[in-house]
């Protein structure tokens, strides 16, 4: 088995909705967060359908893809199976934050971290990330304030959204992102080393609004576990 951790930085805003609305009123389509720490996250169906998704326009992934993912694009509801592939939620690892320096700097804490070491060591007792002193020539700092407040409703980018009928707006509504240069993890196992290769420095949109440039994902290969 290989166990591929994989980490994924948001190229462009990024929206990968919560089916069950906004916590507040203003915001009609929020991001989906862990549940358990109410950070922002990809829950791992989303990240499934949009690897799937992906790997169905790769030419020599054609008769990988039914046994990765369970099914392809030429497959029936009665013809889908259980996927090989196992795959896990994208977490926060590093939130992008304005610096009149230099654009931007990251900021994550010590329990970001410590959460990601946990997760990853139930298949690596050894595995031991350290916070970067940077990641991607930006400067990487333990938040002051907790990470979770720089993640909520009211610090988050909410964006009008509007559809118009005739240059007569029809359909007004406020829709949450994750800003460009988010940084997430995630844990992805299979049998073969297909994924592991195949995303590799590679850009997949994720989410919604692809059509608007939301969720182009660059997947960096952090490491490959393999087991006996």
């Amino acid at each position: 088995m290989n166990t591929h951790v994989f980490l994924i930085t948001a190229k462009t805003n990024l929206h990968v909705g919560n089916e069950n609305g906004g916590d507040f009123i203003i915001v009609d389509k929020a991001i989906q967060r862990d549940p358990l720490t109410s950070l922002p996250c990809i829950n791992s169906s989303s990240l499934k359908g949009a690897l799937k998704e992906y790997c169905c326009h790769l030419a020599d992934m054609k008769g990988e893809v039914k046994r990765l993912f369970g099914s392809d694009k030429t497959s029936n509801k009665d013809d889908a199976n259980k996927g090989e592939a196992i795959f896990f939620d994208a977490k926060l690892l590093f939130l992008p934050q304005q610096d009149k320096d230099s654009l931007f700097h990251y900021v994550t804490s010590n329990e970001v971290i410590g959460m990601m070491n946990d997760r990853i060591r139930l298949f690596d007792p050894s595995f031991d990330y350290k916070k970067p002193a940077d990641y991607g020539g930006k400067k990487v700092e333990f938040a002051t304030d907790s990470i979770s407040t720089l993640c909520d409703n009211d610090s988050l980018p909410i964006i009008a959204r509007n559809a118009l009928d005739n240059g007569e707006s029809k359909n007004l509504w406020y829709e949450q992102v994750l800003p460009a240069e988010t940084v997430l993890y995630t844990i992805i196992r299979e049998e073969k080393n297909v994924l592991g290769e195949k995303l590799k420095d590679k850009i997949v949109q994720i989410g919604a609004n692809a059509t608007i440039g939301y969720g182009y994902c660059k997947f960096t290969l952090l490491k490959t576990i393999k087991e006996d």
